[in-house]
């Protein structure tokens, strides 16, 4: 379990941000998206906690990728005017205040959940123009600290996702890992514009995303566990290799 923690998002980062200097920061953005990190965790929770808490975190993790989108909009608005190190709190403020605000209006699983599916198309339009500065290619040099910080972040997570609940692990394992990770290192090695492209780009992995944990909460009431993550991780696929279609042919 441990290893699977320290090497599966490193990994993802490594990827991503290899799809980053192949398609550029949209195609990455939406790669991110796709639920491998929480996914991870949901497996882990399963395991350890059992199904019922997973299908009640996964429920969650639905209305919590909406917080995860807030982060990204509240960085990409500061970006427009500061660094990243200012960037960062104040896109992390915004996930926390999402997550407070979805305690607070207390929605039953499934309605919460869809709150989070309908928040999507409406996303796409809170987040700023890209300024119209051209934008260097990432560099090469700080995948490692990516890396690194990327495995940090999740130890930290999951260790704490545990004693939390299935209502609060699920919208921590949201939290923005990757979009943190993966933000600051494009806003420092490649501006601005490329952060707020990767961003963005994000929302549109977010459909994979909720299709996933939707599809997870359903089959773990039906279904033994590894054939409600194989049937809930095949239909995030088809729903990816959808939307990044439909993006495709828009322009």
């Amino acid at each position: 379990m441990l290893l699977l923690k320290l090497l599966l998002v490193p990994a993802l980062i490594w990827l991503i941000s290899a799809a980053a200097r192949k398609w550029g920061p949209g195609v990455a953005g939406a790669l991110a998206g796709f639920p491998v990190i929480t996914g991870s965790i949901l497996l882990i929770l399963t395991l350890e906690q059992g199904p019922d808490f997973a299908r009640q975190a996964a429920l969650a993790s639905a209305m919590g990728a909406a917080a995860n989108v807030v982060f990204g909009i509240a960085y990409s608005w500061a970006a427009l005017r500061w660094r990243w190190p200012l960037c960062l709190p104040l896109g992390v403020a915004g996930y926390a205040l999402a997550v407070v605000a979805s305690q607070a209006a207390a929605l039953p699983p499934w309605p919460a959940a869809m709150l989070g599916l309908a928040f999507l198309p409406l996303a796409g339009f809170l987040f700023p123009a890209p300024p119209a500065t051209a934008s260097a290619l990432p560099r090469e040099a700080g995948m490692e600290p990516r890396m690194a910080a990327g495995a940090v972040l999740v130890l930290i997570i999951t260790s704490l996702s545990q004693k939390l609940g299935p209502s609060l692990s699920g919208l921590l394992a949201v939290f923005p890992v990757l979009a943190s990770v993966l933000g600051v290192f494009t806003h420092a090695s490649a501006g601005p514009a490329a952060a707020i492209r990767l961003l963005r780009g994000m929302v549109r992995g977010f459909y994979a995303f909720i299709a996933f944990c939707l599809a997870l909460a359903g089959a773990l009431e039906a279904l033994r566990p590894a054939s409600a993550f194989l049937l809930a991780l095949s239909l995030a696929v088809l729903v990816q290799l959808a939307v990044m279609w439909l993006g495709r042919h828009r322009h």
